[in-house]
């Protein structure tokens, strides 16, 4: 039975499988697709600043092709149905937005950032401020907050995987820069060196891939890589630094471009230095854990186990939160 919607606004999050869909989303991702009988159909990405969906139109593929365009809102017809216990929406018609249309909203498709961008940004420089004393990388710190700071802030921390979302990166250097603290003391490490290695460890990501108005693959990304991009911003800002001791700047580009641990996984070295091998630790740590927890965050399986996760090889188990928790 398909149930039918007595609001006006549907966002995403509030969608319930049987619903009947009358509204506006952005496409953020098309993909063709083979049915099993040989014929071609598409599977979408829609978005609102509540959350995404997917989303299927399996007639008039040539002609909704020809329309469709990532990054654009159009409005949409169809239902929630449920495919391998997930919800997604059965796409009857879509077609662009009317011009004058009251109902749509543009600022309902801007992604917003689900906590305070700018005190956890302050909050890292910060930490880093009372535990770096070297003249040179307090300058490098400088730098970067001048240049970089408004797309850090905002930018993905990936483009699917993990912390794929408005202020990702920001999250998980944060993260990772809390635990590079406490490694560092534990294993009496260069506190100072492990500190900016992670801050500059994946700041290649900014421009390995846009996020709007759809995530995709810039050229430089593609055939350059995140190690490589971050590697050479950070020699451009430690050149504009007189008197950068060349030691140490050759460790901070060992520590980006092996952060990744292993040849065979895009890094061009593998970690040399125990502060390049804490980066890789606390990278994997912090990015696989989250994988795990935005899994079980997002699952709807409604059983112990998510579904299979190919990031991480493994089903992940779902414990079950007591009423009483909350």
């Amino acid at each position: 039975m398909t149930l039918f919607d007595n609001t006006n606004d549907q966002f995403i999050k509030d969608l319930k499988v049987g619903l009947k869909v009358d509204w506006y989303f952005k496409v953020t991702g098309i993909s063709k697709k083979t049915k099993r009988d040989g014929g071609i159909y598409l599977a979408l990405e829609l978005m609102d600043k509540t959350g995404k969906i997917p989303a299927k139109i399996w007639d008039n593929v040539d002609s909704c092709l020809k329309l469709l365009q990532e990054g654009k809102v159009y409005k949409i017809a169809g239902y929630v149905n449920e495919f391998m216990k997930k919800k997604e929406i059965k796409i009857d018609s879509i077609g662009p937005v009317s011009p004058g249309d009251q109902n749509y909203n543009e600022a309902d498709f801007i992604e917003q950032a689900s906590f305070d961008t700018e005190t956890i940004f302050n909050g890292m420089i910060d930490t880093m401020k009372a535990n770096i004393k070297n003249e040179y990388l307090l300058r490098l710190l400088e730098l970067f907050s001048q240049n970089y700071q408004a797309t850090f802030k905002t930018h993905y921390g990936a483009q699917k995987i993990h912390h794929a979302y408005l202020g990702g990166l920001l999250k998980h250097t944060s993260s990772m820069m809390n635990l590079a603290l406490f490694i560092a003391r534990h294993y009496d490490l260069d506190t100072e060196l492990l500190m900016t290695g992670v801050l500059f460890h994946d700041l290649g990501k900014a421009f390995e891939f846009t996020i709007s108005p759809s995530v995709n693959l810039t050229v430089e990304g593609g055939l350059l890589g995140h190690l490589m991009i971050g590697n050479r911003i950070f020699l451009e800002l430690s050149e504009k630094i007189d008197g950068f001791p060349e030691d140490l700047r050759v460790k901070i580009q060992h520590m980006i471009i092996s952060h990744h641990g292993e040849k065979e996984f895009g890094s061009p070295e593998v970690p040399k230095t125990p502060e390049a091998l804490a980066l890789h630790v606390i990278d994997l740590l912090d990015s696989k854990v989250n994988i795990m927890k935005e899994a079980v965050q997002a699952s709807e399986t409604g059983g112990p186990f998510t579904d299979y996760l190919y990031p991480l090889g493994r089903r992940v188990y779902i414990e079950k939160k007591d009423k009483n928790d909350d």
